[in-house]
């Protein structure tokens, strides 16, 4: 296994004086807060001149992800915009809010860990700098027509925002929350590294939906982490459509019985696109059951990585998981890479994990084309049911013909 020095992330990261300027700027925030910074900060200079090994970024050209662009952190409050169904008993507002209004109640989130699988650099500069994000703590007993939207704005071209969210439900409450990544339609986009945080009480369901569409210049970084409560229930569903490099790091921890984590993904690849895809699926108790589906569509000179483990330790009896990763590839320069894998420590468990990498069938083709069907177009209608099991997860009508509407653009453009 090849060790390297690890590169600086970016020069304007280079700079003693950045974070002191930082944490001054914000000299309002009280100081746990300040030292919660500092302690991801010194993780962040550490591992910056360390010697690593490569293995977490196996397959993926680290060096697209340097953000060696980058010379402006951008916290402009417009460029986080949050709204909810109906007039809700939920508490839910930007995090820089709920550290200078309730600055006890939002302390814990200097507990808050993980998903940690890989990019740490990248992970604790976020936990470092962190100019926003969104809080929400759902009333107990929601009703499941709650719906909370969130839109994170890119900055300007050369800029990057780092962002920190969390959420948590309350014991029996179910709510959706839907998530959208998109840049100013009139300039270049800047970049994005951001950590979600979330907690699923005892009975609860959250049913999460991110759609990313930024534009083909951006950077993204995205951490999830769930932790997930007894007889408690998560449906993930990511819908990854733009961006030029976007790595994302997943982790369901499934701590109490009766825990269920359903991660679902979709990234269509054109240009010279890059999706890296790390998973954990973390089994943890008895009688809990995981699903991981990844699709992806390949077109142009478009690349993807998948990584992901199932780990299930010996107090996890009775587990059910499962983890497919499918890769299509619509043109002879794509590529994908797939990794799964397995760590089982415990009896009486059902895991299986399976990986596949293949073309359009010439015989779907022929069928399509001898119906009229031009070939272009009907390679579209193959790839858009490809992804249909993916798709078919976003239930609102009207967000789901939206997603396929762009789905078909970029098939039509490519």
């Amino acid at each position: 296994m090849q060790t390297i020095n690890k590169p600086s992330i970016s020069s304007l990261f280079d700079d003693q004086n950045l974070f002191s300027s930082f944490v001054e700027e914000r000299s309002w925030e009280p100081g746990w807060c300040a030292d919660f910074r500092m302690e991801n900060w010194n993780h962040f200079e550490s591992l910056q001149s360390s010697i690593v090994k490569d293995e977490n970024w196996r397959f993926s050209p680290k060096s697209r992800f340097s953000l060696s662009g980058v010379n402006q952190i951008n916290s402009d409050v417009d460029l986080l915009s949050l709204s909810s169904s109906i007039n809700s008993k939920s508490r839910f507002q930007d995090l820089n809010k709920m550290i200078l209004d309730y600055p006890s109640e939002i302390s814990r989130i200097i507990d808050l860990k993980g998903p940690c699988l890989g990019a740490l650099s990248n992970y604790h500069l976020t936990s470092a700098l962190f100019d926003n994000g969104f809080f929400l703590n759902t009333a107990s007993g929601n009703e499941s027509r709650e719906v909370f939207t969130v839109r994170h704005k890119l900055p300007s071209s050369g800029s990057i925002s780092f962002r920190k969210n969390v959420l948590t439900l309350s014991p029996f409450s179910e709510i959706t929350v839907i998530e959208f990544i998109e840049s100013d339609r009139d300039s270049n986009s800047g970049n994005l590294s951001s950590i979600l945080h979330a907690e699923i009480g005892e009975g609860a369901k959250l049913n999460r939906i991110l759609i990313q569409d930024a534009k083909t210049n951006a950077t993204l970084h995205q951490f999830e982490n769930f932790v997930i409560g007894k007889n408690a229930i998560v449906t993930n569903t990511t819908i990854h459509l733009g961006s030029s490099e976007c790595r994302t790091e997943i982790k369901g921890n499934l701590m109490e019985e009766g825990a269920e984590f359903e991660n679902f993904s979709l990234f269509l690849g054109c240009g010279e696109q890059l999706f890296d895809q790390r998973t954990m699926q973390f089994h943890a108790a008895p009688n809990c059951r995981s699903n991981l589906i990844s699709k992806n569509a390949l077109n142009d000179q478009s690349k993807s990585v998948f990584s992901g483990m199932i780990k299930v330790l010996p107090s996890a009896s009775n587990t059910n998981a499962y983890q497919t990763n499918r890769n299509l590839l619509l043109s002879n320069e794509a590529q994908a890479d797939s990794l799964p894998g397995l760590e089982i420590l415990a009896n009486e468990v059902k895991c299986s994990h399976g990986a596949t990498t293949s073309k359009i069938d010439e015989q779907e083709l022929f069928y399509l084309q001898s119906r009229g069907i031009p070939k272009k177009s009907a390679e579209n209608l193959i790839a858009l049911g490809f992804l249909d099991e993916i798709l078919a997860m976003v239930k609102d009508e009207e967000l789901n013909e939206s997603i396929r509407h762009k789905i078909e653009s970029r098939f039509n453009n490519s």
